[in-house]
């Protein structure tokens, strides 16, 4: 990390001595509630509120509210043969008012760069210092102790993008992440990498869709986590191949209301995971099959000149598939989640 932050300090440097330049700063404060922090299954929502295994769950509650401050740095020039470029540093802080070990935040470093107004390619960074999931027993210990099973993630993503016409655009989009899990959970760290094209048309002036498809591997560490394999109760593989699809709409300047033109975005998602171990004594991996599917939508306006304001609504639900029932009543959820966002550009 500390290389890419170096690079990214020398590259806004030298940029900040090109000529034209344009500093601006954006602050995005999002306030949002969610009925299921955790993504429990309907059996371990039920086994909180009874009180159940309280070391497992150590929540307060299982919804809460959310509130992100954002603040994101751009510096736009013009260096390269006159073509725009834009350089960002942004940071985002997540807080849980009711559930605070579940705080994270990010840090995000960006390049984009066009070489005409149809063509222009990204490069971006994202640093998580540690993300919370849930609370789990370890193959390193002998009896049943629950540990916070997070990680730490590095993101490396490369964008192309190009407009055919007005009323055509293709993008392409490569990441490579890194998960690295705590001490108890090793096993779990993982190299992803995911392929996607976009397609978007523009069949009218307030209508504007895109598709997607995207494919992706990750490939845990698995029995390469341990030294010696007698001291583990049990190897457990987390690799997995996956197919995303998605479609969206965009409806810009939609309607107006109390003078106010309005934005309608409405997006659904559908997700496949192949999860790819052959132990049979890895049971909450062998033959799993997870089907995720999430429906978003969002209305945005302008307050003023340099302010807007988003509302939001998100659902997701997984459907697992497993030879053991167990695994499909453990993993099986929905979680919902609305809010509102502001933006202040100075």
């Amino acid at each position: 990390m500390k290389k890419i932050i170096i690079l990214s300090i020398l590259m806004i440097s030298g940029s900040l001595f090109a000529k034209n330049a344009v500093f601006s700063t954006n602050i995005f404060v999002e306030t949002a509630y969610d009925n299921n922090i955790l993504k429990l299954s309907s059996n371990d929502l039920v086994r909180f509120k009874n009180g159940y295994d309280p070391e497992k769950f150590s929540i307060k509650t299982s919804d809460d509210l959310i509130t992100s401050a954002k603040v994101r740095l751009d510096l736009k020039h013009y260096k390269i043969a006159g073509h725009t470029q834009i350089n960002r540093i942004a940071l985002k802080y997540n807080k849980y008012w009711q559930n605070d070990f579940l705080d994270y935040l990010y840090l995000q470093f960006s390049l984009k760069q066009y070489l005409s107004k149809k063509f222009n390619f990204e490069l971006d960074y994202y640093f998580y210092p540690r993300m919370f999931v849930n609370k789990y027993d370890s193959v390193l210990d002998d009896a049943t102790h629950y540990r916070d099973f997070s990680y730490s993630k590095n993101s490396y993503i490369g964008k192309i993008n190009y407009s055919y016409s007005y009323k055509f655009q293709i993008n392409y989009k490569f990441e490579y992440s890194q998960l690295f899990y705590n001490k108890y959970f090793t096993e779990y760290d993982a190299d992803n990498i995911l392929n996607e094209i976009e397609i978007g048309v523009f069949p009218l002036d307030k209508l504007r869709i895109f598709t997607a498809y995207s494919y992706k591997i990750s490939q845990a560490n698995a029995a390469n986590a341990f030294d010696d394999l007698q001291y583990v109760s049990q190897v457990k593989d987390a690799s997995y191949k996956a197919d995303m699809f998605a479609l969206s709409a965009d409806f810009p300047k939609l309607v107006v209301i109390y003078a106010k033109l309005l934005d309608l975005n409405l997006k659904g998602k559908y997700e496949r995971y192949f999860y790819q171990t052959d132990d049979q004594l890895d049971i909450y991996h062998y033959g799993r099959y997870d089907k995720v599917i999430t429906l978003s939508s969002k209305l945005g306006f302008d307050l003023k000149k340099n302010v807007s304001l988003d509302l939001f609504y998100q659902y997701r639900f997984r459907n697992t598939s497993s030879p053991f029932l167990q695994v499909e009543t453990d993993k099986t959820y929905n979680v919902s989640e609305t809010g509102l966002a502001i933006r202040y550009s100075l």
